[in-house]
């Protein structure tokens, strides 16, 4: 047989879609818009103006009061699922599996939220469907690291991946005074050209620091699981069980974006993801939309389109050996994106009320609707009655003609305290309308009975009914025990044909992609688990929890086991009957019904981490046997502290007296090389000192000669000024001389 082509693989693609649409568009699709309606309690359309419009709820109160304990049963425990071991040396790995898929489940993602959505879809539209998968994303991870440029340099030679996406300059630190004195020191040597003395100042001068901001892009693939909507999973009409493993055809449709599709790796264009936009919606969906704002019909004309995107899981003879092999396939619109073999279908669904040989059953709406349509009929017409019954009509009478013997005017104008003018006595009178709701308690509570023979969920507790106080504490707890069965029942078909599946798809996952050890605490410790070291398969039990209504019940249930089991502790057959796993197992329990979700916080694991029961500490002497083993026990106790006390005495003076011979001889060494340091700085000091006196000599000597010029200079002009003054000074004396004896009077020659 040859091997199918692309377009006849197309053609029976497209041909298990229409089917499959077909299926679940019809009676099924139309179930949910009503439910939908039912639980939101949308109008029926039948309503009239002027009377009431009230819908009653009983969708909605059967719903959120069977989904707590429904819930419940998964998440008070940290283990829903543990793996047993297949042989006694899986059980390492069991344990270890049980403790990663469940931190993959509850921490890695929501799971609280995954098991309220997939619990919720079922009980209002019928099915609840859950999907997991390998998702590989590109994270970014940013820092802020700062040092000088070998650092910086350093660290992203380490990162390989880093990328500087800013820098910044950091003003320059101050030099320390004991660095100056060092760099003043060797500044010399450094002038003089010695390279050794540049290279000590460049270490000891600061370098410039930079603050950089670096980015990290790393693909870091995880286990991711979520809730599918009902309308998005389509399931082939000829498929006849609640359990997908083996179904022909299995559709996950959803609505991606242009860029989703690259991101996820797929070479598309936005034309692609246009022509992919128009698909089958059903009735549910379109309902969906309108209460979201959108219009379902018209998604091209959006400035980012979305096209509808198909992960198929199909059984087909694709390769043409003959057997059909399941293969996944990715599709948009008519282009498929992917096409490869695949191990299982990584979907799971369950439904509430299982009706046998088909994959969809019933929900609460489908056994709850009429009951709320039946209730909302009756509210109706008794709030209608006591409408008219507070507002009565009035009683005119009239003459042959027609014409009212009261006053009309006074009729339609009516107020408190008002006048009604009556032409005739008893002219005007009430029309009596009695109400009649007490007549309707009856049939109301005949619903409620009936609605919880249906169900199976009583919102009431028992014995606070009108006839709890007729009834035995027998027969209460009966009725309670009977109608907690069914939400057993229902916990136990969402355990098996959802929760199960998934951690087992969870579990494959794991070992088919995960090739890094798993890290995450696990009782206030960090572990690290490798999936690859963990068998293909293991046998998987449910643990799961028993609810609230008869958690009293088992808690005294488990405190007779224990009390049993302390009694067989005491007797010959307790190594027979008895091991420390089973003793912790029930202890354990108890701590689990009390809310506490982590026993190890009260009981240690019976068994170390190889694998061996730990032993008891073996039993207690009598007591003057006991004394004297601790009179011994302390004399020997004694004897070690001061065998010790003088080991120590004797350590620390030989330490000491090394330490001491170690310190001279550091001392010796320093003082020897801080006397060749001084040495070499004198003779430095001296050379630079004789240079210096001989330049300043020199100096000296220009000066003096320079001086003895100047004074000579100044000799030779000193005389010369006083030779001249000496030569002003006889002349002018001469002058005088001979002109006192101008002016001088002879003697006997009159004046």
């Amino acid at each position: 047989m040859a091997k199918m082509s692309d377009d006849d693989l197309l053609r029976f693609l497209q041909a298990e879609q229409a089917d499959a649409f077909h299926y679940n568009d019809g009676e099924i699709a139309s179930a949910r818009n009503q439910a939908l309606r039912d639980y939101l309690r949308f109008p029926y359309g039948n309503e009239q103006d002027g009377r009431s419009q009230v819908v009653a709820s009983d969708v909605f109160d059967a719903v959120e009061g069977m989904l707590p304990d429904l819930v419940e049963v998964f998440v008070s425990s940290d283990k829903a699922v543990v793996f047993d071991p297949v042989g006694p040396e899986d059980e390492q790995g069991a344990k270890q599996a049980t403790e990663a898929c469940n931190h993959v489940f509850y921490k890695q993602n929501n799971g609280f939220l995954i098991l309220y959505t997939a619990g919720k879809d079922a009980l209002l539209l019928r099915t609840g469907g859950v999907k997991w998968w390998w998702d590989v994303r590109r994270t970014p991870k940013f820092e802020t690291f700062s040092g000088d440029e070998l650092q910086i340099a350093a660290h992203i030679a380490a990162n390989p991946k880093a990328q500087v996406i800013s820098q910044e300059a950091l003003e320059p630190e101050p030099v320390s005074p004991e660095v100056q004195a060092q760099i003043e020191q060797i500044l010399p040597f450094a002038q003089a050209g010695d390279p050794q003395a540049v290279e000590a100042i460049q270490q000891l001068m600061p370098r410039q620091r930079y603050t950089v901001r670096l980015k990290t892009v790393e693909d870091k693939g995880m286990v991711r699981v979520c809730a599918i909507p009902a309308d998005e999973l389509e399931i082939s009409a000829r498929h006849n069980s609640i359990l997908l493993d083996d179904c022909p055809y299995v559709c996950h449709k959803s609505k991606k974006t242009h860029s989703d599709l690259l991101q996820m790796g797929f070479d598309v264009t936005e034309d692609d993801v246009r022509r992919a936009a128009d698909d089958n919606v059903t009735q549910d969906r379109e309902f969906y939309d309108t209460l979201r704002g959108l219009d379902v019909r018209d998604d091209t004309n959006e400035q980012v389109a979305r096209g509808w995107v198909r992960e198929e899981y199909v059984l087909i003879d694709f390769d043409g050996d003959g057997i059909a092999e399941r293969r996944k396939i990715i599709r948009l619109g008519e282009k498929i994106l992917e096409n490869v073999e695949f191990s299982h279908v990584p979907i799971a669904a369950w439904t509430p009320y299982l009706l046998t040989h088909k994959f969809d059953g019933l929900s609460v709406h489908d056994l709850v609707g009429d009951f709320q349509k039946i209730h909302t009929d009756i509210w109706r017409n008794q709030i209608d009655n006591l409408a008219l019954a507070n507002n009565q009509e009035t009683v005119v009478l009239t003459d042959a003609n027609g014409m009212p013997k009261a006053n009309i005017d006074d009729l339609l104008n009516r107020r408190p305290g008002g006048v009604i003018r009556e032409q005739m006595q008893g002219a005007v009178r009430p029309y009596v309308d009695r109400w009649q709701g007490i007549e309707a308690m009856p049939m109301l509570e005949m619903l409620n009975q009936d609605k919880e023979r249906r169900t199976g969920y009583s919102p009431v507790v028992p014995g606070l009914d009108a006839n709890a106080l007729n009834k035995t504490a027998t027969e209460v707890a009966k009725n309670s025990n009977e109608r907690q069965k069914r939400m057993k029942l229902m916990a136990r078909m969402m355990a098996e044909a959802l929760v199960k599946p998934m951690f087992r798809g969870i579990f494959k996952t794991l070992t088919d992609y995960c090739m890094e050890k798993l890290s995450f605490r696990l009782n206030g410790q960090f572990v690290q688990y490798d999936p690859q070291e963990w068998r293909d398969g293991y046998d998987m039990t449910i643990n799961v929890g028993i609810g609230t209504g008869d958690s009293m019940q088992q808690m005294q249930y488990l405190m007779q086991i224990a009390q049993a089991q302390a009694m067989v502790a005491q007797s010959p057959y307790a190594p027979i009957l008895l091991d420390a796993d089973k003793i912790r197992n029930v202890q354990a329990r108890i701590v689990e019904l009390a809310g506490f979700k982590n026993p190890d916080e009260f009981w240690s694991q019976a068994k170390d981490e190889q694998g061996q029961v730990k032993q008891p500490p073996p039993p207690s002497p009598p007591l003057p046997l006991l004394i004297k083993q601790e009179e011994l026990k302390a004399d020997a106790q004694k004897f070690q502290a001061q065998t010790a006390i003088e080991d120590r005495r004797n350590q620390a003076e030989a330490n000491f007296k090394a330490q001491l011979e170690q310190i001279k001889a550091d001392a010796k060494a320093r003082e020897i090389e801080l006397q060749l340091q001084l040495q070499a700085a004198n003779d430095a000091r001296d050379s630079e000192r004789e240079a210096l006196k001989a330049t300043y000599e020199a100096e000296l000597e220009a000066a003096r000669l320079e001086l003895d010029r100047y004074k000579t200079d100044a000799d030779n002009a000193t005389r010369v000024d006083v030779a001249l003054i000496n030569a002003d000074s006889k002349a002018q004396a001469a002058e005088m001389s001979a002109f006192a004896r101008q002016n001088t009077p002879q003697p006997g020659i009159p004046e």
